[in-house]
């Protein structure tokens, strides 16, 4: 049996979740099986030398557009898996995946399982553990083969990075499935992260909705100066315009990992998930018990998060004389 493995990169790099990817089909094969990574886009070189993890590596190469559009990638894909004939077909859980995953279950006729977390493989089907409503429910289902499977970043260690035998790699010219999309890229508008950029910080004091206000955000950001640790935001927080675009974690923000990552009122979708849940250490705050957060937590607290970090910030001036 196959399994394709859906990978992503552009503006010069892979993106981290793509090994996550290569890892969750290697942890489904049998003797006799084969793991094939798909690429499309311009970084064919390095795809080339990191999925190694991968048996094979078909390239859709388009060296004329940094970025290829769902629209091109879903194409791409269809034509891979018609002439592979896969038993499962991974994409990881990303706004090019969101669309790519639906186009090929809808052309194909074969079932679909989003937001996944957890896969085990019996014979010819699959029990899956996937998240409902924003990750408050997990809900465990048989997905009989052949089946696409949408991943959660994060859900899956990386596959140890390295190269590809020549021999195993199938390169596809892309040009011309791209210039007959109808989407066109246009431009691409990428912050610049030269004053915060979060990747590099071992510690992270991150607030979400339940933070309440603006202003509230200030005792966070003491215990954050406290700590030695930059100040983050959820999506809500950001599109709140409590904090600048810069200080966003997850999907359509920065994603960091961490040394420290201490989550204040943060729910965690998926979204944001994805772009923290590869901290060393996650701490979170909310007085939710069911909150998604707490999945990945290892350590949670559902106490009122203003007498945690007020109480925090005591010990801590206390500790340093301040």
């Amino acid at each position: 049996m196959k399994f394709i493995a859906c990978t992503e990169g552009h503006s010069g790099k892979i993106e981290a979740f793509s090994l996550e990817m290569i890892a969750a089909a290697r942890s489904l094969v049998h003797a006799g099986d084969e793991v094939v990574a798909f690429f499309a886009g311009a970084e064919a070189e390095a795809a080339s030398s990191l999925f190694g993890a991968a048996d094979r590596l078909i390239v859709a190469r388009a060296t004329k557009s940094d970025v290829i559009p769902a629209e091109t990638y879903a194409r791409l894909l269809r034509d891979v898996v018609a002439a592979e004939s896969p038993g499962l077909v991974m994409v990881p859980y990303s706004a090019n995946g969101l669309d790519v995953a639906a186009d090929l279950a809808a052309r194909t006729g074969w079932p679909l399982i989003s937001y996944v977390n957890e896969i085990k493989r019996d014979g010819e089907s699959l029990t899956v553990v996937a998240q409902m409503y924003g990750g408050k429910i997990l809900a465990e289902c048989s997905v009989p083969l052949p089946a696409i499977l949408m991943i959660n970043p994060g859900a899956f260690a990386e596959a140890a990075p390295g190269p590809v035998d020549s021999a195993s790699v199938s390169t596809i010219d892309a040009e011309a499935v791209l210039a007959g999309g109808k989407v066109k890229m246009v431009d691409i508008d990428v912050p610049d992260y030269a004053d915060v950029d979060l990747t590099k910080a071992e510690r992270i004091v991150c607030v979400g909705r339940g933070i309440g206000d603006e202003a509230s955000i200030e005792l966070a950001r003491n215990l954050a100066t406290m700590l030695g640790a930059e100040i983050a935001g959820s999506r809500p927080v950001v599109d709140n315009g409590w904090l600048p675009k810069l200080r966003q974690v997850g999907k359509s923000g920065q994603k960091v990992k961490p040394k420290l990552y201490l989550a204040l009122g943060v729910s965690g979708a998926p979204e944001h998930l994805e772009g923290m849940s590869q901290a060393d250490l996650i701490i979170a705050v909310n007085t939710d018990p069911k909150a998604p957060i707490f999945n990945v937590a290892h350590y949670g607290a559902t106490c009122d998060l203003f007498d945690l970090v007020a109480n925090l910030s005591d010990r801590l001036r206390a500790g340093t004389g301040l």
